[in-house]
Formats: structure tokens, C-alpha cells, sequence
């Protein structure tokens, strides 16, 4: 499922991104990778605040749809 349709509060693992080769390279460029465990700290419209790698990232409603967990 797309990290978007997640709850807030829970981690997950990431299991695939999509997309085009560019939009896997600049998701891969912000940590998130394949394996890598994120954390839901809120969501709003689509858009998601995950924390991931001892950090917090905001990502919009199209780059949610791309990480799958």
C-alpha cells in the first residue's frame, strides 16, 4: 500500500518505490530507500510528514503515492 494510507504514529518498511527513474532517484535521494523503516508523524490532504533516518521529511500527496510499504 502507498505510505499515504498508513496511520499516524506507525512504522512501516518500505518495500518498492515506483515511478520514473527520476522520481525513484530523488526519493532515494531524501533516505527513502527499499528496507528502510519510516515513521507516519502526521498527514494532511495527502500530504505526509514521515520520519526517517533520524530525521523529518515532508513529502507531498504525488511523492506518498510512490513509496509503497
Amino acid at each position: 500500500m502507498p505510505i499515504s494510507m498508513g496511520t499516524n504514529g506507525n512504522s512501516y518498511i518500505i518495500q518498492r518505490l515506483t515511478g520514473s527513474g527520476e522520481v525513484k532517484a530523488h526519493l532515494n535521494s531524501m533516505g527513502f530507500n527499499p528496507g528502510t523503516e519510516v515513521t507516519i508523524v502526521s498527514r494532511l490532504s495527502g500530504n505526509v510528514i514521515l520520519a526517517v533516518k533520524d530525521t523529518r521529511v515532508a513529502i507531498n500527496a504525488e511523492e506518498a503515492r510512490h513509496i509503497l510499504v
